[in-house]
């Protein structure tokens, strides 16, 4: 059976078949008539200066996160909001420790983005959690809960990194877990990686020169190039920001943090790390001084080895997972865990190796819709009062995780008619 897609003129177009999962769909996009669906607002997750980020619940009680954008598109957003949303979608539905985008959706005055809801909250809540009930004192956590959220993350970017994409932001409010955690003795916690709008694919070498990230978790060469305009390496820099997360998962403070180094107190925090990475090992740190007794020989030994300055030298992350400190085992109940994981990955990897989630008319689609969020016509009715602030109504959909039957063309004339009034749901 071939996919279709609506042409400007209102005939069909039939693609190939192609052997993969297919979603009826009684409607592609709203003409006329009702909405499509709605997302019910419980709480504003973060905003920032390009929009913001909601837990909504679906028509069927089903909780998303969703990361909207207010209309029109600011043109220089375009293709960045492309790239990300294709990283987003193509590595989350191929590997279980990557956050998955379920759809893409369009409202009277936002484009957003449905991705998967972790209900366990950042390592920044769990870290920040563990270091009150241990004053600081001691790990923070047993090594092998450590290594057991730690080989997550490392399988996460190792994906990546075999799929030519450095992350490029690897940090804790970035690693997202689910379910909740503690307690996690029936049911360990799944890390998630998540937010992929610095990530960037390479060809041939990992090679950039833009200085993005987070300052604490940046290598020395991503540094370096802010003012000297020097390549680095992107997967020995995202090494190098996993390290960083191994050391404050294991004692809650930074590596290479100073007493004086701090964002509001000194006017250029990045030149002071650097200068802190570069004039003694990670270990010598005063800071670190009363934790360090605390931790093993071996993933002081790890800390080493991602730490060093010369990124020729630095780790990958293939030798990561065969480091001593990543080999030893675990209690029981979590080595069962990761077995399941493995073999849940594994099912995920047949699935994606069999195309079950390639369309490119799904990708045109995304394009397409993107690209004309931009238009004049989003602007005028972005001016108007009424932008939803406890629900979203969809005009349209796109679904990243499923192949539709048939796709919306996005044009003038179809954006046009999609911003006519609508009436609600049925039954709503």
């Amino acid at each position: 059976m071939g996919v279709t897609i609506s042409s400007n003129k209102g005939t069909l177009v039939t693609a190939p078949s192609v052997d993969i999962v297919k979603e009826k769909t009684s409607s592609i996009h709203n003409d006329e008539g009702a909405y499509l669906g709605t997302y019910s607002v419980i709480k504003l997750l973060g905003a920032g200066t390009e929009g913001e980020a909601y837990l909504v619940e679906d028509d069927d009680g089903k909780k998303w996160a969703l990361k909207v954008v207010r209309l029109p598109l600011p043109k220089r957003m375009v293709q960045a909001m492309i790239r990300e949303i294709q990283l987003q979608s193509e590595l989350g539905e191929g590997h279980v420790n990557i956050i998955s985008a379920e759809e893409l959706v369009l409202t009277s005055h936002y484009i957003g983005l449905v991705i998967e809801w972790a209900p366990g909250g950042s390592l920044t809540d769990l870290i920040t959690n563990k270091f009150n009930e241990c004053q600081g004192v001691g790990l923070l956590m047993p090594e092998h809960e450590v290594r057991y959220l730690f080989r997550q993350i490392v399988n996460a970017v190792e994906y990546m990194h075999r799929h030519h994409v450095a992350h490029r932001d690897l940090k804790l409010d970035n690693t997202l877990l689910t379910p909740p955690y503690p307690p996690y003795n029936k049911n360990p916690p799944y890390i998630k990686l998540c937010d992929f709008g610095f990530a960037r694919e390479w060809n041939q070498t990992a090679q950039f020169s833009t200085v993005i990230g987070t300052p604490d978790y940046m290598a020395p060469q991503v540094l370096e190039a802010s003012g000297k305009k020097r390549q680095y390496d992107g997967a020995k820099a995202d090494v190098w920001a996993m390290g960083v997360l191994l050391c404050v998962m294991m004692i809650g403070k930074f590596p290479f943090e100073g007493d004086t180094v701090s964002t509001t107190s000194i006017p250029d925090p990045l030149k002071q790390i650097w200068l802190q990475q570069h004039k003694k090992q990670w270990y010598d740190n005063a800071l670190l001084q009363d934790q360090l007794k605390y931790m093993s020989p071996e993933v002081r030994d790890l800390l080493d080895k991602m730490f060093e300055v010369n990124e020729s030298k630095r780790l990958d992350v293939k030798d990561i997972k065969t480091h001593p400190w990543m080999m030893k085992k675990m209690p029981p109940d979590l080595e069962a865990a990761s077995v399941k994981m493995e073999r849940e990955q594994v099912d995920v990897a047949r699935k994606v190796e069999a195309g079950h989630f390639n369309c490119k008319l799904r990708d045109a689609a995304v394009q397409e819709l993107i690209e004309n969020s931009s238009s004049p016509e989003f602007r005028e009715q972005s001016s108007k009062s009424g932008a939803p602030t406890t629900k979203f109504e969809i005009l349209s959909r796109i679904k990243l995780r499923t192949v539709m039957e048939a796709y919306p063309k996005f044009d003038k004339m179809s954006v046009h008619a999609m911003l006519k009034p609508k009436r609600p749901m049925r039954g709503r």
